[in-house]
């Protein structure tokens, strides 16, 4: 068990460390971020409280609510962690990006429909404000971090077994989970999109788009490896790995290049920490799962190797290439503060599917700086905690923090991520526990300084 956070009061001599009291169980975020995460994963994406839109969402709200918890305890004087927290002033900096492209946004002059748009992203930016800062300030140890990814791995499974269902029985199973009955579907589920050769869909599971699906799920599974490497008993271990390899076996069947990529690109991070056994092992299993997959489903990785190397040949990358000069004159209007955030909506624009893009025209040169300050920050904050650990668990969990911060940036090259809900609360959730293991790792170091002054 791991020394608790420390506080810092007001008054205190210089140079005094004061260890904060003990929280008690259910004092901090845990049961919160745990629910936040279960309803993102396991409620479909368009499932919200009439007559709000996709501030209903149950995850969403949740959000809000761990922002009015979070608010409270800071004025509390036993609750609130008064040391240092790096990720409250990366957040308060980006969402001062946001306010001043809401601002300017307004003075430009909004219609109805933007100005609703850009509220409810303000509103939106919120409730995942709100899901960080719960994370960082309200999870006392390691083992609480520990939790809440552990209820992600589970909540990331559960998702990845409905996709696999939608693609195996062409059973859209996500029509059927309006829970509670007081939940109303603000417009239809997502369905299936027929893509390559054969009888190949894409599914998108509980999330609102393919990509997304594909992204969250590799998500899980780094968590998943991780687990699988360092869970204290074999049992523990076992099931991991197959929550892994449920995890790892659905990706492909999003049918998405940026899912193949966004795996590409985070094993091939983390190989650079880990032990050469440790790589060979996810090589052989890797290798013995695409074997299974091209038997089970003849056809499905050869219209993956296709979208790969098709390049501009593709239309959806043909298309994504054709919005920069669409973008070009927006952005040349509003270069630094951008037409406002939350303003570009399919109903009046063609979409873009790429949120950097995306935000380079509402918020302008600024808004990127802020959204890329914000994804830089979390993962250099990971990063710092690995340096200061000196256990190879600690230390790969830092490194899987890190990782997932920036695979999930950029897989948001690829559609319009912050729009939906299920990404934009998991990122705020990996940034937030960031900010969390840096500061057990801190208090830590301090502690054990002081024991041996």
């Amino acid at each position: 068990m791991t020394s608790p956070a420390l506080s810092f009061p007001v008054g205190s001599a210089p140079g005094r460390v004061h260890p904060a009291p003990v929280q008690r169980p259910g004092r901090d975020a845990t049961v919160g971020l745990a629910l936040a995460v279960l309803l993102a994963y396991l409620l479909p994406h368009r499932l919200i409280f009439p007559p709000l839109t996709i501030l209903g969402r149950p995850a969403v709200l949740v959000g809000f609510g761990l922002l009015v918890w979070w608010t409270l305890t800071r004025l509390h004087p036993t609750l609130a962690r008064r040391g240092p927290q790096p990720m409250r002033w990366v957040l308060t900096g980006y969402l001062a990006t946001v306010a001043a492209s809401y601002a300017a946004g307004h003075a430009r002059g909004l219609s109805a429909l933007e100005s609703a748009g850009a509220d409810r992203t303000v509103l939106m930016a919120l409730a995942a404000g709100g899901v960080l800062l719960a994370a960082a300030d309200g999870l006392g140890s390691r083992d609480r971090i520990d939790t809440v990814l552990r209820v992600f791995c589970w909540g990331s499974t559960a998702m990845a077994l409905i996709g696999l269902s939608q693609f195996s029985l062409r059973i859209n199973l996500t029509n059927h989970l309006q829970l509670p009955p007081l939940l109303t579907f603000q417009r239809d589920q997502i369905g299936f999109s027929i893509r390559g050769t054969g009888d190949l869909v894409r599914v998108a599971s509980t999330t609102g788009h393919y990509i997304e699906f594909s992204l969250l799920m590799v998500i899980g599974l780094l968590v998943a490896i991780h687990f699988a490497r360092f869970s204290d008993h074999r049992r523990d271990r076992q099931i991991y790995l197959t929550l892994a390899i449920i995890q790892a076996g659905v990706i492909p069947i999003s049918l998405s290049r940026t899912g193949v990529l966004a795996l590409a690109a985070g094993l091939l991070l983390l190989v650079l920490v880990w032990p050469l056994r440790t790589t060979f092992n996810v090589l052989i299993v890797g290798a013995a799962l695409a074997a299974l997959i091209q038997v089970l489903r003849p056809g499905l990785l050869a219209t993956l190797r296709a979208l790969l190397l098709a390049g501009d040949r593709d239309p959806s990358v043909a298309g994504r290439l054709e919005d920069y000069d669409y973008a070009a004159p927006f952005v040349r209007d509003s270069p630094l503060l951008g037409r406002g955030v939350g303003t570009w909506l399919p109903e009046l624009y063609q979409m873009l599917d790429n949120q950097w893009l995306a935000t380079l025209i509402t918020g302008g040169l600024v808004g990127v700086a802020g959204l890329a300050f914000l994804l830089l920050a979390g993962a250099l904050v990971a990063a710092r905690a690995r340096r200061r650990l000196a256990d190879p668990r600690g230390r790969d969990l830092a490194a899987v923090l890190a990782v997932a911060i920036v695979v999930l940036g950029i897989g948001a090259l690829a559609f319009d991520a912050l729009y939906y809900s299920t990404y934009l609360i998991t990122l705020h959730l990996l940034l937030g526990l960031a900010g969390a293991l840096w500061r057990v790792t801190r208090a830590d170091r301090i502690n054990d300084d002081s024991g041996t002054a």
